[in-house]
């Protein structure tokens, strides 16, 4: 047990009422940690009034088994609360602007703590998940009144097969041992893996556009260009494009890869995996960020395109011994 566990659940005894937030355009960690710490809050302080804020992204409302998937939360109830962050690294990305209308805010991430924000934050940049987090406290606090339950367990290995790609991105010893923890709680696991491995007949002829026309490099870099006017043929509604982001691991030549997704505005979202050099640095440059082997990022325009393709293509060669003309770098 941290000094700083024990410090965030002081907080939380002091507030009659909690607001959760995490991130825009969120993952399954991001909902299964912000809902998880909820059911578990909820279940162990009833008296209190806690909240989870944010955009309801349809694609991933079965990850709630409640028929209100986000609280409408009044402007008046910021006055008297304490605001709760997770799973996100920097300000400018949580969702609900409100947040800083609290009395205190706690920041609780896995991501590296570039952006130290809140007055209270506990970051652990080796963790698997946030969702991981939120269990070790849980059990770390259990015997001061923390109650675990079937649904915030549910939430919270959904957060984590999730943020690990069911395990491909992170294989620690920790991580296995809170699942195994996770599974003593009652729920429907092969609805949950039911969810999280199927996908709807147009998302399959997308995976196939993706393997076949996926530019992969010489060096082991790979990208694809998602236009929207292609995005609307595949009619993909509610189902986003997050399913895409691993098929690049499955050619053995791939070492690292980039997906751009044309967005509403013009720009692009980029979303960026690797099993070889790391990332979240070269993301930093394009408004994003992440983990050191999955992160996100933002290309404005196509020459942005081209400038995140060259480094993360010559950092490959680098990494290869090989310079940028073709010959060897040793």
């Amino acid at each position: 047990m941290s000094v700083i566990e024990e410090q965030i659940l002081a907080q939380i005894k002091r507030y009659e009422t909690i607001i959760i937030h995490r991130h825009q355009r969120p993952d399954p960690d991001a909902f299964g940690s912000q809902l998880g710490l909820k059911a578990i809050l909820e279940a162990s302080f009833p008296e209190k009034k806690i909240y989870a804020v944010g955009k309801a992204v349809p694609g991933l409302a079965w990850m709630s088994e409640d028929d209100e998937f986000m609280d409408e939360v009044p402007d008046k109830a910021y006055r008297d609360a304490l605001v709760i962050v997770v799973d996100t690294a920097n300000a400018p990305r949580i969702d609900d602007q409100r947040w800083p209308n609290g009395l205190e805010m706690i920041k609780i991430d896995h991501h590296p703590n570039d952006e130290p924000y809140g007055d209270w934050q506990w970051v652990e940049a080796g963790k698997s998940a946030t969702s991981t987090m939120i269990y070790e406290f849980y059990e770390a606090l259990k015997d001061q009144g923390l109650v675990m339950t079937a649904k915030a367990a549910r939430l919270l290995y959904i957060g984590i097969v999730g943020d690990t790609g069911r395990f491909m991105y992170s294989m620690d010893k920790e991580t296995f041992r809170v699942v195994s923890e996770l599974f003593g709680y009652p729920f429907d696991y092969e609805a949950v893996l039911h969810h999280m491995s199927t996908i709807s007949e147009n998302a399959a002829k997308l995976s196939g556009y993706v393997l076949q026309n996926l530019t992969i490099l010489p060096s082991g870099f790979a990208y694809l260009v998602l236009s929207k006017t292609l995005l609307e043929e595949f009619n993909l509604q509610d189902s986003g494009t997050a399913f895409v982001v691993p098929l690049p691991a499955t050619i053995d030549k791939v070492k690292a890869w980039a997906i751009f997704e044309e967005q509403d505005e013009g720009n692009y979202r980029v979303r960026l995996r690797s099993r070889s050099i790391v990332i979240n640095k070269i993301a930093n440059q394009f408004e994003g960020g992440g983990h050191p082997m999955a992160s996100g990022a933002w290309a404005q325009t196509p020459q942005d395109i081209e400038r995140l393709i060259n480094i993360l293509d010559t950092a490959l060669l680098a990494q290869n011994g090989v310079s940028e003309d073709g010959s060897g770098t040793n």
